[in-house]
């Protein structure tokens, strides 16, 4: 339809950190912080970063686990209107599947995502095509 949009990135702003998605080091080291609105534990997830799984998962985007997980995800909307700017939407977490295609197909799946499938498997739900045990 020739339709377009602006973008806008937040690299090098404080917008990150003014929607609860980037948690400063002093954060990080006290262990709380807030994330989709709750209080986030970060020392849930820290010895995570020793694990295989995780390593490789966060060398997928070009990094360590620790820079990985200085930020979440989560998606904003802002419409300009007479020169005034408005912030008409954002989502986190689960609030963002929509935009991820492969969770839309799982969750129609005969299991779902299967998050039930191996609670020691730091991965449990997602796994790639050759990743699954031939039978």
């Amino acid at each position: 339809m020739g339709w377009s949009f602006p973008w806008a990135s937040s690299f090098g702003s404080d917008f990150n950190y003014d929607f609860q998605v980037a948690y400063s080091e002093e954060q990080r080291q006290s262990g709380a912080g807030e994330y989709n609105f709750r209080p986030f534990d970060f020392s849930s997830g820290a010895d995570l970063g020793n694990q295989r799984p995780f390593i490789e998962w966060a060398a997928t985007t070009g990094t360590d686990w620790a820079t990985y997980t200085e930020e979440s995800p989560g998606i904003s909307a802002f419409a300009l209107d007479e020169g005034i700017g408005y912030h008409t939407y954002s989502a986190y977490a689960r609030g963002l599947d929509g935009l991820w295609g492969m969770y839309q197909r799982l969750d129609r799946a005969p299991l779902g995502r299967n998050e039930k499938r191996a609670p020691d498997d730091p991965l449990n739900f997602f796994r790639r095509h050759d990743e699954y045990d031939r039978q």
